[in-house]
């Protein structure tokens, strides 16, 4: 997930009102460099894989790495926000971030398909609304349609949160046990792969991909990534640890530049946990912009893509080029995801923190 304007560092909602820390442009940068390259594989490739109707494109992306490297960014600051506060409301804090404004995503996508949906395209009737609110595609995609085929993400997360919420809150993953406890979902995921390939399961099946066993060594990677900043495990040992993560997704999705995308991108979110901040590259009003694009950036990702491809056809109909769409995709996913962000995710996700203060105050 594009991780929002609480969850940045020094801006921690799961910790216990900890005194904040100095903002670092580098994850800033990171996080809106990994969301234009989910816009860019959406409107660049995918675009026109799913509607050959569209006029081509001037320059095509064809690798997905926003996603991935959004996951992994999204398993380091997870690990860097538990380390500090009530695991509780850690874990609160996070569904109330994301479940408001995903919610609300899926209705408001869904209604604007209904509305302007070019005549062909895929519309969603009640029914495919009711699945997507109840994330139901990993469970079963032969049955369920998505309504925005980028909320692949959103249920790997809650799942994932939610798995390390219970280990952490029966102290399993404490101390010397996290390295050996992340080697074990690793080889887990390793081990079943084969059986997700080649057995003839439908139960399988479902438990494998509904769980997100699938990408769960992306997660792993951001644990990694936090565990070798904070000096709990040691470079090599690390290294070997994202080798594994790299291996795993090579071996899940079949594509060497994606995987070797990925090794990089994992570099530079090495580079951010570990190194000196990068505001000495950057002027100041650069890391304004930054600052601001990177706290509606989990929005953007929530609205762009199927609401930009309709978009995007309506334009052509009217004369305008490739360029153009590609532009008017980027405005119209910054636009939406600022309205998202104000209306729905900041203030939902202060009012349900407010109301859990109030039921459960802290000692």
């Amino acid at each position: 997930m594009p991780f929002s304007s609480a969850e940045r560092p020094g801006n921690d909602t799961s910790a216990d009102r900890a005194p904040a820390k100095r903002r670092r442009v580098c994850w800033d940068l990171l996080r809106v460099a990994f969301v234009a390259l989910v816009l860019l594989f959406h409107g660049t490739y995918l675009a026109r894989q799913w509607h050959p109707e569209l006029v081509a494109r001037p320059i095509v992306f064809p690798y997905q790495l926003g996603a991935s490297l959004l996951l992994v960014v999204s398993g380091y600051f997870a690990a860097h926000s538990l380390r500090r506060g009530d695991v509780v409301r850690w874990w609160v804090g996070r569904m109330a971030r994301m479940l408001p404004a995903f919610l609300v995503g899926v209705l408001g996508t869904s209604l604007f398909l209904r509305l302007c949906a070019p005549p062909g395209w895929y519309a969603p009737d009640l029914r495919d609304v009711l699945a997507n609110l109840a994330m139901l595609w990993n469970w079963k995609p032969q049955s369920y349609a998505y309504v925005d085929a980028a909320y692949w993400t959103i249920p790997l997360q809650l799942i994932w949160f939610t798995a390390i919420f219970a280990l952490w809150r029966w102290r399993r993953v404490h101390g010397d046990a996290t390295a050996g406890a992340l080697w074990t979902v690793l080889l887990v995921e390793m081990f079943l792969l084969p059986i997700r390939l080649h057995l003839q399961s439908e139960a399988f099946r479902t438990l494998y991909d509904g769980f997100g066993l699938y990408r769960v060594h992306l997660f792993v990677a951001g644990i990694v990534v936090h565990l070798w900043s904070r000096r709990r495990v040691r470079g090599a040992h690390a290294v070997l640890l994202l080798g594994a993560c790299t291996l795993a997704h090579l071996c899940q999705t079949r594509h060497v530049s994606w995987s070797v995308g990925l090794a990089v991108g994992i570099a530079a979110i090495c580079l951010a946990a570990l190194g000196p901040d990068w505001n000495r590259f950057l002027p100041g009003w650069a890391g304004r912009v930054l600052e601001w694009i990177a706290g509606i950036t989990y929005a953007v990702y929530l609205v762009h893509q199927s609401i930009g491809y309709v978009v995007m056809r309506r334009l052509q109909d009217h004369g305008v080029g490739a360029w153009g769409q590609l532009l008017a995709l980027g405005l119209l996913a910054i636009g939406l995801g600022w309205l998202l962000t104000v209306l729905v995710e900041r203030p939902a996700h202060r009012a349900i923190m407010r109301g859990f203060d109030r039921l459960r105050p802290q000692s």
